[in-house]
């Protein structure tokens, strides 16, 4: 198609502006002076509430807002777009009509729902914003990993019910093989059948001896099996332990880490990174979703780490600060994190001299940025007299040095300051056998009334089990708060809560180390 353009000299522009004034003059002189200045229409509407709570099982959103001044021929739309979206993100009209009846289809999260009311005389209109928060019946509460015979489950706990055998009630079967751990992620990317495309979803990582799975975080249904999670299967199904990295999932396999990095902007899928080397990982560790972890390596006693961006263990710096992180000639009888600006900033290490000689306790950086940082701020001789050295289970509490254990069935607590130990008031039931124990902390920025601190007790007997969560004063273990029961027997827990904002809906998890 061809377009006319047109150019007018400056001199063009003076002419024509010079004879278009005196009939602009003209027109102002024959103004007769007749204006309307009654006030504009006011447009209000109610009946809508601010925000919705709606589950994603068909159910029906009907809204009938007043529109006043009533009388008036207006039209209206009703829009939906998730509480995320941007300005320019393409949002989906589910009405046309002053009375909503939409059937809801959506995925867990929050929304932006919108009513515009035109009147069609004057054009004039009103535009309203309300939340929807679409969410199910496992949104918020404790995911309890638990051994069922040679297999594994979950029980599910919220605040009005309980849901047992999460795991093979969605999928028909249990996991292989005992419990190791269990880990969040938002960012899981999955095939949706609906869109026909890869779909960003929050998942939880389940991990047993002879099984990796990734589970719908909201219904519990397998969204990726161990077949299709690994780029190259490991030769042996010997499954060690699973822990985190920034971003990333990382999980020990026959020997071997195998890791995934969890991206909202990049579609990884699958383990495809492997680290190479001779280790051997102890089981205890200090890892978050935010800085790398902190392992100790076994075959040669030296704290190390890995990330995807290296293909082999990586060592710390050996030549600075006063004791070296490598070749230590230790024992690594137990470690756990502490939370002060950020999880797990500061690691609380109990060793042993492999000539059994001297016992130690370590401070460390328990969230590494860098290799080339020593981890060790200091170290103090522990004296061999102390039960905890020898007990059975350990927690170390968040907040100040304090390790909780069970040593001949009898809760007690080790001042690690003082080097001073006492039991506690609180018991375990005669009979009963304990089989878990931990810190847990809960405190998202913003959301101080739902923080809380756990000292976890999981004991089982005659194939069930309790699990009693525990508040704590002054370090004093207090009569448990509250109990969960069920089949099996409790390997590790964890609190899951899902909060909606204006900004979108977010998954905040008490701590696992």
């Amino acid at each position: 198609m061809m377009h006319n353009i047109y150019i007018i000299c400056r001199q063009s522009v003076a002419a024509v502006f010079s004879a278009a004034l005196p009939l602009t003059l003209a027109a102002c002189y024959s103004d007769d002076g007749n204006y309307d200045y009654r006030p504009p229409l006011d447009i209000t509407v109610s009946g809508i509430d601010d925000v919705y709570e709606l589950t994603p099982n068909g159910e029906h959103l009907q809204i009938t807002p007043q529109v006043t001044p009533a009388g008036r021929d207006y039209t209206y739309f009703w829009t939906i777009t998730p509480a995320t979206a941007t300005t320019a993100a393409a949002v989906d009209t589910i009405g046309r009509e002053l009375r909503l009846d939409y059937a809801v289809n959506l995925r867990v999260g929050a929304y932006k729902l919108r009513f515009c009311a035109t009147d069609r005389a004057t054009g004039i209109f009103a535009y309203k914003e309300y939340l929807v928060n679409v969410t199910t019946d496992m949104a918020t509460g404790w995911w309890v990993l638990k051994a069922v015979g040679d297999s594994t489950d979950i029980d599910f706990f919220a605040a009005d019910k309980q849901k047992a055998d999460i795991i093979h009630t969605a999928n028909g079967r249990r996991m292989a093989g005992s419990p190791l751990g269990l880990m969040y992620t938002p960012s899981f990317w999955t095939f949706s059948e609906a869109l026909l495309e890869d779909e960003l979803t929050s998942a939880v990582f389940v991990a047993s001896s002879g099984d990796v799975v990734a589970l719908d975080y909201f219904t519990g249904q397998i969204l990726s099996r161990y077949e299709d999670l690994f780029i190259e299967l490991p030769p042996q199904r010997r499954v060690q332990t699973m822990f985190a990295g920034p971003s990333d999932v990382h999980v020990c396999i026959d020997g071997v880490v195998y890791t995934m990095f969890n991206s909202a902007y990049n579609k990884y899928k699958q383990f495809v990174l492997k680290t190479l080397g001779d280790y051997t990982l102890s089981p205890y560790k200090v890892s978050t979703h935010i800085t790398l972890p902190l392992l100790f390596n076994d075959d040669n006693s030296s704290f190390c780490t890995l990330s995807r961006n290296s293909p082999v263990i990586d060592y710390f710096n050996d030549r600075t600060g006063a004791y070296s992180p490598t070749n230590m000639d230790m024992n690594l009888l137990f470690m756990g994190g502490k939370t002060g600006a950020n999880e797990g900033d500061v690691a609380l290490a109990l060793m042993q001299q492999k000539d059994g000689q001297q016992y130690w306790l370590y401070n460390l950086r328990g969230n590494p940025s860098s290799v080339a940082i020593n981890p060790i701020n200091s170290r103090t001789a522990l004296k061999a007299d102390l039960q905890v050295l020898q007990a059975e289970h350990r927690a170390l509490n968040q907040n100040n040095n304090i390790i909780y254990f069970v040593k001949d069935g009898r809760l007690w607590s080790c001042n690690l300051d003082s080097q001073s130990e006492r039991m506690e008031e609180v018991t375990i039931d005669s009979g009963w056998e304990v089989s878990y124990m931990e810190f847990v902390k809960y405190d998202p920025y913003g959301l101080n009334d739902l923080w809380f601190d756990y000292l976890l007790i999981a004991t089982h007997r005659d194939g069930r089990y309790r699990l009693q969560l525990h508040p704590l004063n002054a370090g004093r273990v207090q009569p448990a708060e509250k109990t969960f029961e069920g089949t099996g027997r409790v390997h590790r827990a964890c609190y899951m809560n899902q909060v909606h904002t204006t900004y979108g809906s977010y998954v905040y998890t008490s701590t696992l180390f």
